[in-house]
Formats: structure tokens, C-alpha cells, sequence
């Protein structure tokens, strides 16, 4: 006689593996499916040529055949063996497909063929002033005025960020928009700044005798001449402007926080009003705001570094190269006292240095 209760277990543990089996055999389509979707957002996202675009086209199988083209203002190219191609439109990897059909009727050895754009001859906008490199720059997508200042190396010392100019060019050319870059920070909201367009200019104006180069920063001073590529190729620094000692671009040194960068550029600058009586602009270190760009935009946070620091050890806010520490201002009747001090933090066999103030408000009193 068969031992029914050993069969039903039997049967249950077959019927657990079958259901292991659905399982896995789901999370597998799963995933495949999701790696689908995430190729073809990459895809949807590739950039479409342009007319003005100065592409090169590279065959590794045939590399005599190389060349480096502009598109015309028909959107074609005119390419050895294959003639005139349209390549206004296609993706780079489209064009390359498009190419080695018509070269490998000719030439059966071309089976492939490497399409890279060198410049955006489309999206050309200029930046003139007070920045690091002024001159003509060319970008993939259209940045914002900040991001554009930036891949001109950033503003200088004497920047005045409060009084940035557009200058629009094409159809509306000669019309005049005044940005205000300070107040766009302090709202934390860059998405609202002025939409650039091919042709602009964005004039950075700087105060009567500042400084003419960066501090500290790689590659300081005002070079003349712009650029082309991807936003923010010169990012191997980071920029502190506000109410800073020594405003600019300092060279980025990877694993430095934010209260480093700050001690950095010569600590919180505290300025006193000229009559003697009026209130002090102090530094608003409630308010500093962090500025950090990427492939999905310009991002800005607002930190409470007087909360922050009051912290035994504060745990450090790291900085990426191209990120921005813009300290705003305050007016006070208080006394304002600030001081560097430089901790150490060790977390298990890692040794963290971290730079930090020690912020101090202390109401004035009579005889004090």
C-alpha cells in the first residue's frame, strides 16, 4: 500500500518547484522587456543631424577612404565613391548604414562605417565678458544662460552676475534681455531662465579693474576663443561665487565637500555699509545654494550650512567637478563671527577630512 501522506508532500514539492520555475521564467522576460525599453529610450534620445553639423566618417576596413564633412544647407554630403548622400535627419549611426550600402556597391571590402559629430554648426551661441574664455561655442542641445557660461570656463572675480545680458541674434536679432543670475538662484528655479537660441550672445559685464583670471583654477585667465562640444567639457573645476573672499573657479580636487571649497575661496565675506550706521551684509549661510549640472539638466539645492555646522563633525557634502557654491547675501545688526576649522572623521579603516565652520551669532550688547 502506497503511503499517501508521502505522496502529497511529494506532489506539493513539485508543484513549489513548477511555481519557482513561473516565477523565474517571468522576472527573465521581465527584464529582458525592461532592457528593451531602456535601449530604446537611448535610441529615441540619439541626436539627429543637422545642416552646419561638421561630422567625420571613419572606415576602419578602408581608412583612405576617410573624410571629415559639413553638411550643407540642403542637408547633404558629398563623400568619396558614394557621392552625395542626405544626412540632415538621420542619427549618426543611421547615416553610417546609409553610407556603407552606397560605398559597398563600389568597394565589398566596407562593411562598416563610424560617424562622429565634431561640431554643432547649428546651435552656435556666443559668450563674451567677464568669463574665463570668451568666444563662440557650439552644443549638441541648447543650454541654459548658466550652462552656457560655464563651458566658457565660468564667470570671473569680477563677474556680475546680477546684470547678465542676451543679446538674441536670427530673426529678433538685436533685441536685449536682462537675466538676473543671482535672483535665479536664490529662487533655487534655473528652469526658468531665458530659452537660448542659435545666434545668441550672452554678455557677462564685470566691475572696473577686477581681476582678469580665476583663482587657483586649471588653465586660470580670460583666453580668448570658444569652443565646440558636449556641455561642460571644461568641468575640472568647481566655482564659488556670493559673498565669498575670493570669488571664481578653483581646481576640483576629487573627494573636497562643500565647506572645504568655501574655506578655499577665503571663507564668508562680510562687508560693512559705507555710512557706518546702516545694517551689515553678512553672508546668508541658511541659504547657500549647490549647483550641480548633469545629462538631465541644471539641478540647484538649497543647504542650511549655519544648521550643517553646527553639527560635532558634519558629515561632508562631496562636490562634483563642474558644480557651483553661490552664497548669498543678508542684511544683520548682529554681530557676525566666523571661523575655519579643519576635522578629521574616521568611519571603520577610512580617515574622511572635513572642512567645516563653526558659526557664531552673538547680539551685540552695550559696551560689546
Amino acid at each position: 500500500m502506497e503511503d499517501v501522506s508521502n505522496l502529497d508532500g511529494l506532489h506539493l514539492f513539485a508543484g513549489k518547484r513548477i511555481m519557482f520555475k513561473r516565477k523565474l521564467f517571468s522576472l527573465l522576460i521581465f527584464g529582458v522587456l525592461l532592457q528593451f525599453c531602456f535601449l530604446g529610450n537611448v535610441s529615441a534620445q540619439e541626436y539627429m543631424l543637422e545642416p552646419n553639423d561638421q561630422i567625420s566618417i571613419a572606415f576602419w576596413q578602408q581608412p583612405d577612404l576617410n573624410s571629415q564633412v559639413k553638411i550643407d544647407a540642403d542637408g547633404r554630403i558629398e563623400i568619396p565613391v558614394a557621392g552625395r548622400i542626405t544626412a540632415a535627419g538621420l542619427t549618426a549611426s543611421q547615416l553610417g548604414i546609409k553610407i556603407v550600402e552606397k560605398v559597398s556597391i563600389y568597394n565589398r571590402n566596407v562593411t562598416q562605417a563610424l560617424v562622429t559629430v565634431l561640431e554643432y554648426g547649428s546651435k552656435k551661441i556666443f559668450v563674451t565678458g567677464a568669463v574665463q574664455m570668451p568666444g563662440p561655442y557650439t552644443f549638441e542641445y541648447m543650454p541654459n544662460v548658466w550652462e552656457a557660461i560655464l563651458q566658457a570656463g565660468g564667470p570671473l572675480e569680477s563677474a556680475k552676475l546680477g546684470q547678465v545680458t542676451v543679446v538674441r541674434g536670427g530673426s529678433t536679432n538685436g533685441q536685449l534681455i536682462s537675466v538676473d543670475l543671482k535672483a535665479y538662484f536664490n529662487t533655487s528655479d534655473l528652469s526658468r531662465l531665458p530659452e537660448l537660441r542659435p545666434g545668441d550672445n550672452i554678455n557677462v559685464p564685470g566691475s572696473v579693474g577686477g581681476a582678469a583670471g580665476a583663482n587657483g583654477a586649471a588653465g586660470a585667465g580670460a583666453a580668448t576663443g570658444g569652443g565646440s562640444s558636449g556641455l561642460f567639457a571644461k568641468s575640472s573645476v568647481v566655482y564659488i561665487y556670493g559673498q565669498v573672499v575670493a570669488p571664481g573657479a578653483y581646481e576640483f580636487e576629487e573627494g573636497a565637500d562643500v565647506l572645504e571649497a568655501i574655506v578655499r575661496a577665503g571663507g564668508p565675506l562680510l562687508t560693512v555699509r559705507a555710512n557706518g550706521n546702516g545694517p551689515t551684509v553678512e553672508p546668508d549661510m541658511e541659504h547657500v545654494k549647490l549647483i550641480t549640472t548633469g545629462s538631465e539638466g541644471t539641478v540647484v539645492y538649497e543647504i542650511d550650512l549655519d544648521n550643517y555646522s553646527n553639527e560635532g563633525v558634519p558629515h561632508p557634502l562631496r562636490l562634483k567637478a563642474g558644480d557651483t557654491i553661490y552664497i548669498p547675501y543678508k542684511e544683520s545688526y548682529k554681530k557676525f563671527t566666523i571661523t575655519a576649522t579643519l576635522g578629521a572623521a574616521i568611519t571603520g579603516s577610512v580617515s574622511i577630512l572635513v572642512s567645516y565652520f563653526l558659526l557664531e551669532k552673538v547680539l551685540r550688547t552695550d559696551g560689546n
